[in-house]
């Protein structure tokens, strides 16, 4: 009898040894996650932090428009889920894929706008058309991949926002569809990242800005309703709430959050912001001014940030990995985002890159963008590979196990 508890023991201790190192894979089950506190939690009670990558859906963003054009769904589809097939080739341990509904799809053809902030030409009909065309097959790709999907709304925000505005009413015309989309209502597999990067909003005391409490108080308005327009629609997906100055400035939250379950805030981080173009220290009071005052109580995710040296020509952020502790961004923002403890994060430089990357290091110092140890993709695709070997959403396999030979 002691024996057999021995080995079913060791048995089960070795099950969990070998899943550890697996993070993502064809098929994979992934539980339904959850916000519990100021965690991301699964199933079981575990901690989760996601760790992944972005990927956009039109012509200019796959490649400058060489891969696809015409609004051509078949090619859309064949070149980004082969992206996805290349990324997970190359070894990158990833869990989950910010997913832009581009608005080269919504937009009426031919007609001119100012800018992805301009939702003149915004034609709700191709918006349906293209959900159900593009978006959520290629959502159902990732999941059958193994990864969790966040999806943002078409587009960018204008420069000034205001409760009851026009642009409001666009994002509740789109999330109140999606949030009654059979396929993506309540899937425990996608999440939703409400708008992309509002930079100014009009204030409750009538300025108009991007930090004060007044704003905050009008801000926390401007997305308790579409949040609550979701939550409406009987639909309980986790829901990412946006900050203001282009997605750096959160915390006024802290008096006026966003009410409801599976809330967590989404922030974008690049070199320069937050005082990190002035080393650690002032990086480190950065986020503890901007960003802690929500991380103190809800779950993070920073779903824009990259860096390179400006030589390489491919990222949006220009600087250096460095050091932990001393000057430079990359190996800073790991440290803070680490030491905040319920941070998920993705690399946002172009996934065509992360495809074609190789583990293998620069000969004689010839570096690339993809080798250059300066650069995000080479530190970040071993980071990632560290964080999958103890954080990962997985079933509680090792009950399931005891079951088993309890029969």
């Amino acid at each position: 009898m002691l024996k057999t508890i021995i080995r079913t023991l060791t048995a089960a201790i070795m099950m969990l040894t070998i899943t550890s190192d697996i993070y993502a894979w064809e098929g994979m089950a992934m539980p339904r996650l959850r916000v519990d506190g100021r965690n991301l939690k699964d199933e079981n009670g575990n901690i989760v932090k996601l760790h992944g990558y972005a990927q956009t859906f039109s012509p200019w963003f796959n490649e400058r428009g060489t891969r696809w054009n015409n609004y051509d769904v078949e090619g859309c589809l064949k070149y980004n889920q082969q992206i996805i097939d290349r990324i997970m080739a190359a070894g990158w341990k990833m869990n989950f894929v910010r997913m832009h509904m581009d608005p080269y799809w919504s937009n009426t053809p031919g007609r001119r706008v100012k800018g992805e902030n301009d939702i003149s030409a915004f034609d709700f009909g191709r918006f349906e058309k293209y959900l159900d065309e593009v978006f959520v097959p290629m959502a159902e790709y990732a999941i059958a991949k193994g990864m969790y999907v966040v999806m943002r709304p078409p587009g960018v925000c204008p420069e000034k926002i205001a409760v009851g505005d026009e642009y409001q009413k666009y994002l509740l015309k789109v999330w109140r569809h999606v949030a009654r989309h059979t396929t993506l209502k309540n899937h425990p597999n996608i999440m939703f990242e409400l708008a992309n990067e509002p930079i100014n909003i009009l204030g409750s005391d009538g300025t108009i800005g991007g930090h004060s409490k007044a704003q905050f108080e009008q801000l926390s308005k401007y997305f308790q309703e579409i949040t609550d327009t979701i939550r409406a629609q009987g639909c309980n997906n986790i829901l990412w709430i946006p900050g203001l100055g282009y997605q750096s400035k959160y915390a006024g939250y802290a008096d006026y959050p966003i009410k409801g379950e599976n809330i967590g805030y989404a922030v974008h981080i690049y070199p320069g912001w937050f005082g990190s173009g002035h080393g650690y220290e002032a990086f480190s009071k950065g986020w503890q001014q901007d960003v802690q005052p929500v991380s103190n109580f809800a779950p993070v995710m920073i779903t824009e940030m990259d860096w390179a040296d400006k030589k390489w020509n491919a990222s949006w952020g220009k600087a250096h990995t460095g050091v932990a502790g001393d000057k430079n961004f990359g190996a800073n923002f790991k440290k803070i985002t680490d030491d905040a403890g319920n941070v998920s994060w993705l690399l946002f430089t172009s996934p065509e890159h992360l495809a074609d990357f190789k583990d293998e290091p620069a000969k004689d110092g010839k570096y690339t963008f993809l080798t250059d140890p300066e650069a995000c993709p080479w530190p970040i695709y071993h980071w990632y590979k560290e964080y999958a070997k103890d954080n990962y959403p997985r079933k509680k396999r090792f009950t399931l196990f005891k079951r088993k030979n309890k029969r």
